[in-house]
């Protein structure tokens, strides 16, 4: 790996650890017959993408409307938006819906008369349940709210209702695989439940669920159509902390050059930023907050040896990095030298890189730079 040519902040991709990734899900999902319908909203990569088809993925989740144009465009024709729809969008969801078996998430009965009329092809919509993450969804005893949705499906022949979907965001509160496996058994029962409860009128609703920690941690998935993972692509610090991961399993790295020592304090400035790596945090044992953990280049990529030794990001500002080091780390690094990042979220900090450059050179896509284009 060579990183002399890199003056600014880089996201680097380990190639290899990625494709490690999305081989491991793929087979487990596949193992259990369960439709593993990834979120690319992780890495948005038409590239990186075609890695997942290698895989035998053909359905993918998107987190837009623009980004589902975007890999569209790249062949992929069964996109569900797992985002509540944006009616400002409906003329591009109406030609969306003409490309490829669109699915929508929907909230109110209103929204879907909205589809309808608009719509003349055929459009799968799901209800969005609240599972305990509460960000949004519906809680799973709004009846009267469901039910006004249904029968709104029902008034339009070219609908068709998919069934129950939901996001256990609360699983990144984890911090064990029974834990894990908790959030999303009691997920899915709440889910279940409303299957059989409108079992007879609708017998083939589905169930769909997302997020890497339950993916990655839990060994039976039980009576789940779907599963909506996309971190585990990448991976980060903050599932490794979680225990989805191990660090050799982070896919990503942030190059980033030194810019200045501090030998009364023992610390380093970075060129790399909240506008780089974002504001996400993990809480050490210690109580000290980082940022971004340093690996070890090693010729090829980088290793996760001395990662708990090595020094680590204690604050960012917009652009700056602040690293603190030991007495035996302070010397590792001079100004003017490239440091090496693992990212707490590296679903963030792959949207603010715009683009990777691989190992070995290579630069691959991001929707990023295709959005900034239309601006």
């Amino acid at each position: 790996m060579n990183l002399d040519a890199i003056k600014q902040p880089a996201l680097i991709l380990d190639e290899q650890r990625c494709r490690r990734n999305i081989q491991q899900m793929a087979r487990k999902v596949a193992a259990q017959q369960i439709v593993l319908r990834p979120h690319f909203k992780t890495h948005q990569s038409i590239r990186i993408g075609e890695w997942c088809r290698e895989e035998g993925i053909q359905a993918i989740t998107v987190s837009s409307v623009g980004m589902a144009q975007y890999f569209a465009k790249a062949g992929w024709d069964d996109i569900t938006i797992a985002f509540p729809v944006n009616l400002r969008e409906l003329e591009d969801i109406v030609a969306l819906s003409s490309q490829v078996r669109l699915s929508l998430l929907v909230l109110d009965p209103e929204t879907v008369s909205r589809l309808g009329n608009a719509v003349s092809n055929t459009l799968s919509l799901w209800i969005k349940i609240d599972v305990g993450t509460h960000r949004t969804g519906l809680l799973p005893d709004d009846f009267v709210t469901i039910g006004q949705i249904t029968d709104a499906i029902g008034q339009f022949p070219n609908l068709s209702f998919e069934g129950f979907l939901a996001h256990a965001g609360h699983s990144y509160q984890t911090r064990s695989k029974e834990e894990a496996q908790r959030v999303y058994d009691a997920s899915l029962r709440l889910l279940l439940n409303l299957k059989q409860k409108y079992a007879s009128v609708f017998p083939h609703l589905k169930i769909s669920l997302g997020d890497t920690p339950g993916a990655s941690m839990v060994d039976s998935f039980g009576e789940v159509d779907e599963l909506r993972p996309g971190n585990y692509i990448f991976y980060d610090l903050m599932q490794q902390q979680i225990g989805a991961c191990g660090f050799d399993d982070i896919a990503v790295a942030l190059a980033c050059p030194v810019v200045a020592t501090h030998t009364d304090r023992l610390q380093w400035i970075i060129y790399g930023g909240a506008i780089h790596f974002s504001k996400d945090f993990l809480q050490l044992t210690t109580g000290e907050k980082c940022f971004g953990r340093m690996v070890n280049e090693d010729g090829r990529s980088w290793s996760v040896d001395q990662v708990e030794k090595n020094p680590f990001l204690v604050s960012l500002s917009q652009e700056h990095g602040v690293v603190q080091c030991s007495e035996e780390t302070f010397q590792l690094y001079k100004p003017g030298d490239i440091s090496l990042w693992l990212p707490v979220h590296s679903c963030l900090t792959a949207e603010s890189a715009g683009g990777y450059v691989t190992a070995t050179g290579e630069n691959l896509d991001h929707y990023h730079r295709e959005r900034i284009k239309q601006l």
